[in-house]
């Protein structure tokens, strides 16, 4: 078994302002390579085997 990591995006966003609606996370940033990178070395020191 493995994690996969899915790093936040905002290909979704132009749907809710499409349909009118507030899209509660305007302004939220992806997280950063070395974000992702820094999560994946934590949850392999556990034994997991990550990707992303």
């Amino acid at each position: 078994e493995k994690i996969e990591l899915l790093p936040y995006h905002e290909l979704g966003k132009h749907k809710w302002v499409a349909m009118g609606e507030e899209y509660k996370l305007d302004g939220v940033k992806p997280p950063k390579k070395e974000t992702m990178e820094r999560v994946k070395g934590i949850l392999e020191q556990y034994g997991h085997k990550v990707m992303f």
